[in-house]
């Protein structure tokens, strides 16, 4: 039989914490909750299955049925190409979008993604899609872009404050 594995015996006790089920000894309620549906009184003995099977227990009365998946706290990357636009230079295009868009007179029903693509079409000549705008961008023109979008800003902040 396969013994508990440590990280079973920390979700036991931060479920039960969570729940307000505070551990303290053998007669506590989590020890109790353990043994009603494993017949064992030491969370340390159980066998992986019986956790499984506490933890299980544990989830019902908290109100779900399966653990959420860890996030990935690795941030989202854009894609790039040799040559284009980097992953940095597009974090800062989009940042200064959002700036943008914060300083509309009138909420604006047209997508940030269009947005971009418009003013790349004004300042490039180069057509883009809002699924991936920076395709046909190079690596130049994406640092000038950013310069272009931080005129744009400026620019309606000024009017912002007037």
């Amino acid at each position: 039989m396969r013994a508990i594995e440590q990280f079973q015996i920390r979700k036991i006790y931060a479920i039960g914490n969570a729940l307000g089920i505070k551990a303290s000894g053998n007669e506590d309620e989590l020890h109790v909750l353990v043994g009603g549906v494993t017949g064992k009184e030491s969370i340390k003995s159980l066998t992986y299955q019986e956790a499984c099977a506490v933890i299980a227990r544990l989830e019902e009365l908290q109100g779900k049925t399966a653990s959420p998946k860890p996030r990935s706290k690795k941030p989202k990357e854009h894609q790039s190409r040799p040559g284009g636009v980097t992953s940095g230079q597009q974090k800062k295009i989009w940042y200064l979008m959002y700036e943008l868009k914060k300083y509309d007179e009138v909420p604006n029903d047209v997508q940030l993604g269009d947005r971009l693509c418009a003013v790349i079409k004004k300042e490039f000549g180069a057509d883009a899609i809002a699924k991936n705008p920076f395709a046909w961008i190079t690596f130049e023109q994406g640092n000038n872009l950013i310069e272009i979008l931080k005129r744009y800003v400026a620019s309606a902040r000024k009017r912002g404050e007037a």
